[in-house]
């Protein structure tokens, strides 16, 4: 009887630490997730400055990491914002944001900016 009872307490612990591995490992992490990326304003003069706003969440994460990168001309970024000063030169100009979270986790989204001469020009 005691050997019944010992098969059952191990079948049922067995069974415990199959769903609690299941559980866990079909838990991964998943990446955050940018809403928008946006410039303001999207068409600048030659050596203008843009206001870039990244709004991102993550499900598991509260805290992100922002890496800003441009094509050209200068970016100064911080948490979600970053200032871009346009180069000597006309053209289209892209600017980028890669959202980490803490479980290396990562999105990136890119948005082009319009570099003119002058925006004041009809």
């Amino acid at each position: 009887m005691r050997e019944l009872l010992d098969l059952k307490v191990n079948v049922k612990a067995k069974i415990l630490l199959l769903v609690l591995g299941f559980v866990f490992w079909s838990c991964g992490n998943n990446p955050p997730f940018i809403n928008s990326l946006t410039a303001d304003p999207e068409t600048v003069s030659i050596g203008g400055t843009v206001l870039l706003t990244c709004d991102a969440y993550d499900d598991e994460d509260t805290s992100l990491v922002y890496s800003w990168d441009c094509t050209s001309g200068a970016i100064n970024g911080e948490d979600n914002t970053a200032t871009w000063v346009a180069p000597d030169e006309t053209g289209v100009f892209s600017i980028s944001c890669e959202v980490m979270d803490g479980s290396l986790g990562n999105a990136i989204e890119t948005i082009d900016i319009m570099v003119v001469t002058d925006t004041t020009a009809s």
